[in-house]
């Protein structure tokens, strides 16, 4: 296989990890969880990542999830089971636009690598031709 389509494919799969992430952070938005008891804890609730490409010396794409940071932030929901004295609880630190052009970021690379393995099919069998 031609550096190139491997390339391309890595680049696609990269593509489907970075949607899939941004699926799970967009459905789990509303998830509410207890606020950690000490500063340096931990919440009880929906913690959203986020995905880093790294492009390999072969031009490959890897991917790597990563915790957020801040992974929650306080809200005020005093009717929740969840809610401490204040009234607040732990939500993720998810914002609804950024995972939606995360979604379409994703969307348009995959479609540019399926573009790429397309015109060095198209490269190699024009080649082929000319050779025979």
């Amino acid at each position: 296989m031609s550096s190139v389509f491997s390339s391309a494919i890595s680049g696609m799969s990269a593509a489907i990890t970075r949607l899939s992430n941004a699926a799970t952070n967009i459905a789990n938005v509303s998830s509410t969880g207890k606020l950690p008891a000490t500063p340096d804890g931990k919440a009880t609730s929906f913690e959203p990542k986020d995905i880093v490409n790294i492009t390999t010396t072969t031009g490959e794409v890897t991917t790597t999830s990563v915790p957020r940071t801040p992974a929650y932030h306080p809200m005020y929901s005093p009717n929740s089971p969840d809610a401490n004295a204040d009234g607040l609880v732990a939500a993720p630190n998810i914002a609804l636009e950024s995972e939606i052009v995360d979604s379409l970021m994703a969307k348009t690379a995959y479609q540019a690598n399926a573009k790429i393995i397309a015109v060095e099919k198209e490269k190699q069998e024009t080649l082929l031709d000319t050779l025979a």
